[in-house]
This record gives structure tokens, C-alpha cells and sequence, in this order.
């Protein structure tokens, strides 16, 4: 698996807890909606919010990539916060092959095959071919959260509230549960993402997160299907490092 070709990077199983209860959201398409004078605030409180109440995931699953001329199954332990989420993953035989530290604007990447260490920006796609996923803070993709203030106006349809927000971006909810069921990002959203699909929503432990997530590259032409199965919520210890040898040198691209 080369390291600058193949860091396919999201998914998650778990340790520890089950997540049951699930049921599928039905994926959001192109639909007749107009737009209601429903306050917005009214539909974002609806949207699950563990601002507060979730601080860290601890967890263990699988990504199904798909990419121009490239399919692919990685198997991934992670572990995140609300500041950094570390990413560490196997290829089909179970060899570990690196590990990807993300914060707010960098992704520190350990290819240990390899031996290279490069820093890069959340917005730099030339690294890795899913370069969106990594970016993402793992804690804020389970928890999509919205906050009314962005909401620039509500639309529905019969099924769902379509919120869109002052950025370009949209947020389509189902309309009797409150999750989110997909997020739209335009080019001047900046955005590493075009397109996230959230399906499966299920309880665990009072938290309702969704077990299926697929999301899109910026460009969309890849995506990564994120299959939760099993996940520790509010872990007592986190190891939110990479090991790094001190005879490797890390390249800041």
C-alpha cells in the first residue's frame, strides 16, 4: 500500500460498547422543497448537540474507499477528543502501515512502512487521495452540530427541513427525529468535503450517533463509506500521540 496513493483513512467499530437500536435515515435526494417561515432555531434544536456532553471516542472499524481506478478496505483504530483525533490503520493482512495525528489545521502523517513523516494542511488533497476524511475531526463527524446563527434560511419538504446556511452549505434534517441525514459544501465553503450521508442512527449510552456515514471528496470524485459497529464513548484515557523515531526528519509540505 503506497503511502502517498493509498492513506485511505476513515471508519470506525469500536471497543467496548455495542450501538443498538439501529434503524436507517433514508439518504437524502434532489426533492420539491420550499422554503417555510419555521424559526430556525426551532429546527436546530431538534439536531442532537454533545457539545457539552460528549468529550472523547475511542474506537476500532473499517473504511470502504472508492476512488477513480481504486477500491480499497482499511482497517483503522482511532481515538479523538475535541482537540486532536489520532488515526491508526492496517492493510487487509493486518499489517499497521501508519498513523495520522489531525488538529485544527494540520495532519501529521507517520508512514511507518516507509519510514516518512510529513506534516500537511487540512486542505492540502496532495498527500492523500482522501485527504477530506482525515481532516475531519472524528468527534465532530459523529456529531454533525449546527448552530442557529449560520441558518440563513428553512426549507422542507415532506420529509425533511433543509437548512441553508450563510456559507453556501446545506444541512438537510428528518423532519421527526431531528438527525442530520446529509451536508452539502460548496466550493466557497472551503470546505475538504462535498458531500457527508449519515444513515443507521442508533443509542448508545444516551448519545444517538449514526453507524453508517459516507462522505465525499471536495472534488467528488472519491468517496469513503465509514461503517461504525461497535464504539467507546467518553473514554478514561486517551493516547492522542504518534511515535515518531528521532532519526526521522518531518517534512512540512
Amino acid at each position: 500500500m503506497k503511502f502517498r496513493s493509498r492513506l485511505s483513512l476513515l471508519a470506525v467499530m469500536g471497543l467496548g460498547f455495542i450501538i443498538s437500536s439501529c434503524t436507517s435515515t433514508r439518504t437524502v435526494t434532489e426533492g420539491d422543497f420550499t422554503r417555510v417561515d419555521i424559526p430556525k432555531e426551532e429546527v436546530v434544536s431538534q439536531i442532537p448537540n454533545y457539545a457539552t456532553e460528549l468529550d472523547a471516542i475511542k474506537g476500532k472499524g473499517r473504511a470502504l474507499v472508492s476512488e477513480p481506478g481504486n477500491s480499497d478496505r482499511v482497517t483503522i483504530d482511532f481515538e479523538a477528543n475535541r482537540e486532536l483525533s489520532l488515526l491508526t490503520f492496517q492493510n487487509r493482512i493486518g499489517i499497521e502501515g501508519g498513523q495520522m495525528l489531525v488538529d485544527s489545521d494540520s495532519i501529521l502523517i507517520y508512514n511507518k512502512l516507509d519510514k516518512i513523516a510529513q506534516k500537511i494542511s487540512i486542505y492540502d488533497g496532495r498527500m492523500t487521495t482522501l485527504n477530506e476524511l482525515a481532516s475531519i475531526n472524528i468527534l465532530d463527524l459523529l456529531n454533525f452540530k449546527v448552530d442557529a446563527g449560520d441558518v440563513q434560511s428553512v426549507w422542507e419538504s415532506n420529509n425533511s427541513y433543509q437548512l441553508r446556511l450563510k456559507n453556501g452549505a446545506r444541512v438537510f434534517v428528518n423532519k421527526e427525529k431531528g438527525w442530520v441525514q446529509q451536508v452539502d459544501q460548496t466550493r466557497r465553503g472551503l470546505a475538504p468535503y462535498s458531500r457527508i450521508i449519515y444513515e443507521s442512527y442508533g443509542e448508545l449510552n444516551g448519545f444517538t450517533l449514526p453507524r453508517k456515514i459516507t462522505i465525499f471528496s471536495a472534488d467528488g470524485d472519491s468517496r469513503v463509506v465509514f461503517l461504525v459497529r461497535s464504539l467507546e464513548v467518553n473514554p478514561g484515557k486517551l493516547n492522542l500521540e504518534i511515535d515518531i523515531p528521532n532519526d526521522i526528519n518531518i517534512q512540512r509540505i
